[in-house]
């Protein structure tokens, strides 16, 4: 998790990180979180309120499965030693990225098309640019 390597600079930038899931506790340490031990709250939404609350999708089956992308993905983060942690109990729930500055506004905002995620630094940048 790239996030966790740069807490302190989105701190700096005003921001604190947070990640919601929606597997039960247990599952999340022992999969998602093995070996990690993050610097910011993890909040389990298993009933995924908070996911319908942002317009979070759920994806198609080949949309995930079938994309030749997806598996380039994947092989190159195990030739970089990277681990494929295990699939939640829905691995086409799709996630996002958001930030929100200190009085509620959505400043920048990205659902999730696959197994995409904007860079840290430009989380980084939005954060600085709303003044957060």
């Amino acid at each position: 998790m790239k996030v966790c390597e740069r807490a302190d600079r989105l701190r700096d930038a005003g921001v604190e990180a947070l990640f919601v899931v929606h597997d039960e506790p247990a599952k999340v340490r022992a999969q998602l979180l093995a070996g990690i031990e993050p610097s910011f709250p993890v909040l389990v939404d298993e009933d995924r309120q908070a996911y319908d609350v942002w317009g979070l999708r759920r994806a198609r089956r080949r949309e995930i499965w079938l994309d030749p992308q997806v598996w380039r993905s994947y092989a190159a983060l195990l030739r970089s030693g990277e681990r494929i942690r295990g699939a939640g109990k829905d691995a086409l729930q799709l996630g996002g990225d958001f930030v929100v500055d200190p009085s509620g506004v959505v400043v920048f905002s990205r659902p999730q098309q696959r197994d995409d995620r904007p860079a840290v630094g430009h989380l980084e940048r939005a954060a600085r640019d709303a003044g957060a």
